[in-house]
């Protein structure tokens, strides 16, 4: 069964991603895996007192977790729309480095993908702390959905796909058709092109490829001409009204600065709007058939 895992530091945030994944699972009819990968105590002071400075052994780990999966039940049991799609919900305490530890949970699930919290009214959550964002985006198997200080979820009604227009992408692209096919979304390709000129070539090559094996009517095209990635997805997310921002890491390549950790931090502050990454193809099992 498809499973969408729940990365949670027991954060304020970390509670309104688990709702906001509880509500993605209903809608892509898959089940939720609650996971906490604590560490042991380090000299690193932790703002969030509700985090783990309050101790991190498996026992309140295994406690802690099982509070939210009670909240989350309960939310299920007062929703008045029987209709929905009722996910299980589990729950898995892991000790050790997230990076190390992510893949193991996973590794006889169907995971769909992770979903972490970024940050807590201004602070990055401790999942992102340190080297913790690209090192969790450089190992993990599956996309990872980095949703925003106390976002909500809603149905997507527009999902913009920052591509560098790689064969590669076109797997991407049709992943993400089943995801928008759920509400009908939008899917905006937009190409960052650092030239004064559109390459013509490189677009024509793509979309003969996307008419030819994705069977989705409404995929939309934005050229934007920027020699700066990052400005160009915050001018982006400014403009267009879009409910969810997806990029793919290459370890080499186009996107290849967007995992440094200073530029995640960056994206993950100014970010209103939920981000999903998926990893390169080639650190993919398979990609997620939503």
């Amino acid at each position: 069964m498809k499973t969408i895992l729940v990365l949670t530091d027991f954060s304020i945030n970390a509670s309104y991603t688990a709702q906001y994944a509880l509500e993605l699972a209903q809608q892509a009819e898959a089940n939720l895996l609650l996971s906490n990968i604590y560490e042991r105590p380090s000299d690193e002071q932790i703002a969030d007192t509700k985090q783990w400075a309050m101790g991190n052994t498996e026992a309140n780990s295994i406690d802690d977790l099982g509070v939210l999966l009670s909240e989350l039940k309960n939310a299920l049991d007062k929703d008045v729309n029987r209709n929905k799609f009722r996910p299980d919900i589990e729950q898995c305490s892991k000790e050790g480095l997230i990076a190390d530890k992510l893949n193991d949970i996973a590794a006889d699930r169907e995971i769909l993908m992770a979903v972490i919290s970024t940050h807590t009214a201004g602070l990055l959550s401790t999942l992102l702390s340190g080297n913790h964002a690209g090192k969790i985006i450089d190992n993990a198997k599956f996309p990872i959905l980095l949703v925003p200080y106390q976002v909500r979820f809603q149905s997507y009604k527009t999902i913009a796909f920052a591509t560098a227009m790689n064969n590669s992408d076109i797997g991407v692209l049709q992943s993400l058709s089943g995801l928008a096919g759920y509400s009908g979304s939008d899917i905006l390709i937009a190409h960052v092109d650092p030239g004064k000129t559109e390459n013509e070539h490189t677009v024509e090559q793509f979309f003969n490829q996307v008419s030819f094996k994705i069977n989705y009517p409404k995929i939309l095209y934005r050229n934007i001409q920027n020699s700066s990635v990052i400005d160009s997805l915050k001018l982006l997310m400014k403009k267009v009204d879009i409910d969810l921002l997806v990029l793919v890491h290459h370890k080499a390549g186009f996107f290849s600065k967007l995992l440094k950790r200073s530029v995640v931090q960056k994206l993950a502050l100014c970010a209103t709007k939920p981000l999903l990454i998926f990893p390169c193809a080639t650190a993919l099992k398979a990609l997620p058939v939503f």
